[in-house]
């Protein structure tokens, strides 16, 4: 009996351990850049996750297409920082610098030791990533949240890609004989 339940318990750690250790490789890190209007998701595998942009428009009149006219300029706004951000910031020290420090805090709310060599492969894995699918990720942004403010008269847009939209979206064209 005693021999039933040691093994029992000794299947239950191991299963337990082992699902710890693919969690870990699992969970999502957000690295914020450009004042925090933009944000890289990612896993501690370096697989890219998402990409999201913020813009903002003023709305400029009372007519009725002025807010759609706003919306429109957020949008452009939004892409344009993914843009700029894959021209300027992607290849500079102070990309790597961002998700090291986010790996960083990561690892401290975690409280699980990452050696400096990891984060810093996993800094140049995302960093790859991002530079492969740049145009894909350009052309693979879609509004995921607009949002008005009558008060301000502005808008805020979110645009955003993920490689799972990217998929399925492709899937959708296919289907419809696009």
């Amino acid at each position: 009996m005693k021999r039933i339940l040691f093994a029992g318990l000794l299947v239950v750690l191991i299963a337990g351990c082992s699902t710890f250790g693919d969690s870990k490789k699992d969970q999502v890190v957000d690295t914020k850049f450009m004042g925090g209007e933009l944000k890289i998701s990612y896993t501690w595998g370096g697989e890219l996750k998402s990409v999201e942009s913020s813009g903002t428009g003023k709305v400029v009149s009372n007519s009725p297409g002025a807010v759609d006219e706003a919306y429109i300029v957020a949008t452009l706004r939004a892409r344009q920082q993914i843009a700029e951000f894959m021209r300027l910031d992607l290849d500079s020290e102070k990309f790597k610098k961002s998700v090291f420090e986010s790996l960083q805090e990561a690892e401290n709310e975690s409280r699980q030791a990452v050696t400096n060599n990891v984060k810093s492969k996993i800094a140049t894995t995302v960093q790859e990533d991002i530079r492969q699918k740049a145009s894909t990720i350009l052309r693979g942004t879609y509004v995921s949240d607009k949002v008005y403010d009558s008060n301000t008269k502005t808008v805020k847009v979110t645009v955003r890609f993920t490689p799972e939209d990217l998929a399925m979206s492709k899937k959708m064209n296919r289907l419809m004989g696009n």
